[in-house]
């Protein structure tokens, strides 16, 4: 997910940085181009706060002393080649067995901590998460500042609150998926599909690892 230094937020700082998960939002399933290829698929969105990394209040004074917030929206797939997939392994220290890929619940991240290297984009309009990985020996993370967020589509996990709480533009782009349709029985006659964004091509149990 890229995140605009637009007059509205503070970008957050280039480089390696302690981080901690605290939001996990199902966007459902939603639209994308590339370079002359359609598809769509189903998004969520992951948010982590840079607790030794404070916001100035440039564009907002109450959200001085802050820490930076930045995400990431990435395809709901724990496929081999999927960006989920390699992210959450980087973060882990290692790659899924076959039988932790069978009951892995993403809701496990939240409150997790690691490491994101953040990079610009050659204009320094965009703040990138590359990779994610494991806290380093020794390496402690501060305490969550920022209230869990978890919202998912499914009928037995949606909160009203916590989608009432969400950006006005996260709010539309979920009330045009659908499945948030089918949750409030909207069905549309040529409601779109989950497909494949374009993609390219075991270790024992670890108690270190985090999830």
């Amino acid at each position: 997910m890229k995140v605009k230094s637009s007059g509205e937020f503070e970008l957050a700082p280039a480089g390696s940085h302690l981080a901690r998960c605290y939001g996990l939002i199902d966007l459902g399933t939603q639209p994308h181009a590339f370079q002359g290829d359609q598809w769509t698929q189903r998004d969520v969105r992951i948010v982590f706060e840079l607790p030794n990394e404070r916001m100035t209040g440039k564009f907002h004074p109450d959200s001085k002393g802050k820490p930076f917030m930045v995400g990431m929206t990435v395809k709901q797939s724990l496929h081999a080649k999927a960006k989920l997939r390699k992210m959450l392994a980087g973060w882990r220290g290692r790659d899924f067995t076959p039988e932790e890929l069978q009951g892995f619940d993403l809701k496990n991240v939240l409150g997790k901590p690691c490491r994101l290297l953040i990079v610009r984009s050659s204009d320094g309009q965009f703040a990138n998460i590359e990779s994610i990985s494991p806290l380093g020996k020794g390496e402690k993370c501060a305490k969550q500042t920022n209230e869990s967020i978890y919202l998912s589509l499914e009928e037995d996990e949606f909160d009203p609150e916590v989608f009432k709480n969400l950006s006005d533009r996260t709010r539309e782009k979920i009330t045009n998926s659908p499945e948030y349709k089918a949750l409030f029985g909207q069905h549309d006659q040529g409601e779109a599909t989950t497909g494949d964004a374009p993609e390219g091509e075991t270790s024992p149990v670890d108690d270190n690892i985090p999830f």
